[in-house]
């Protein structure tokens, strides 16, 4: 693919942009100064020689304009010879800061698509990997404090992404801490905050609502076989901070077993979980999250839940308590022959 000049890049972007206006370049090429009408005919010149777009004119403008397919690849072709010239730092950090700005644009409102459940994944996804990148480059960085005690607030808190991400920015302005980082191998760290090492081996995620009916029961199931549990009923302590101790516990468990109900629609603390949860799945790539349907059907799950519904679930109905936690206590043996 032919290398644009800056400014027919520029030209490009700028019929993109506007392709759905059709009065858009008549009234751009109004009252245009000479040299002005010079660069953008050039512009467009060098466009239609490269095989970006076609055009047509008439009256001193550009009436007809077409963009090619070279010319929607066009940006795809930028970023990938920019990535190939950055290191890997370069690039983790360009790719969080892309999405942190898409984050910010739907904070202000100036972005809507997708649902709520989405856009919370989004956010959970972004702070994952903005603390592993904190823990694989930033441990000397001036502005570390800063960022780790951000870290601390749940993700969906927005003093916490108004505090990181003008560190995060800060840091790409940073030439001389970038120089440093270039070419410097840290640890690598697991796809999931892994700095904690499982301290459970399921982590039980429901309503409250469905505790006496069937989350109790399932609990007392589990535990009868050995299996570690975090169930806050069990696991929170007097004085504990329970948002904090269930964050927490999210990060520590080896499974998830999501009980899905519609007790479990639309509460804040159970679709904060799930996110978390396939944040995890989709970052490590290994079996994390075990669905239970309770008292819905899976086309109640996919209605809801989208990105859950493909994700082989089993119904509470047509299983015991002690029928789930021995078939769970099969996944978990699995994994420890993987791991050994």
């Amino acid at each position: 693919m032919i290398k644009l000049s800056k400014e027919a890049y520029q030209v490009l972007q700028e019929i993109i942009e506007n392709e759905d206006k059709p009065d858009y370049w008549e009234k751009r090429c109004t009252n245009l100064t000479k040299r002005e009408d010079s660069i953008l005919r050039g512009c467009l010149s060098e466009l239609k020689r490269s095989g970006m777009v076609s055009v047509r004119w008439t009256d001193g403008y550009p009436y007809f304009i077409q963009v090619n397919k070279d010319g929607y690849l066009y940006d795809d072709y930028v970023k990938e010879q920019k990535r190939a010239s950055m290191s890997q730092f370069e690039i983790e950090l360009a790719d969080i800061l892309e999405r942190g700005e898409n984050i910010k644009k739907r904070k202000n409102g100036d972005m809507t698509s997708g649902s709520a459940f989405e856009a919370e994944l989004r956010i959970q996804e972004w702070f994952n990997d903005v603390e592993i990148f904190y823990h694989k480059y930033l441990g000397e960085y001036v502005l570390r404090d800063k960022i780790r005690y951000a870290l601390q607030y749940p993700a969906r808190d927005d003093y916490a992404f108004m505090k990181l991400f003008p560190c995060l920015t800060s840091i790409a302005k940073d030439k001389d801490f970038i120089e440093k980082m270039k070419g410097i191998q840290k640890k690598i760290v697991p796809a999931y905050q892994a700095k904690m090492l499982p301290e459970y081996d399921v982590f039980l995620s429901h309503a409250n609502a469905d505790k006496e009916n069937f989350v109790d029961e399932l609990s007392a199931s589990l535990e009868k076989l050995g299996i570690r549990i975090f169930y806050d009923k069990t696991s929170l302590e007097w004085g504990d901070n329970w948002k904090d101790r269930i964050l927490e516990g999210t990060k520590k468990a080896e499974f998830a077993i999501i009980v899905i109900s519609e007790n479990f629609f639309d509460r804040e603390w159970t679709e904060k979980e799930l996110a978390e949860f396939l944040s995890r799945q989709n970052r490590n790539g290994q079996k994390l999250i075990l669905p239970i349907i309770h008292n819905i059907t899976n086309g109640d799950l996919r209605k809801k839940y989208p990105s859950v519904a493909d994700i082989q679930t089993i119904d509470s109905q047509k299983y015991t308590c002690d029928e789930i936690a021995l078939l769970f206590a099969r996944q978990l043996i699995k994994r420890l022959k993987m791991e050994n």
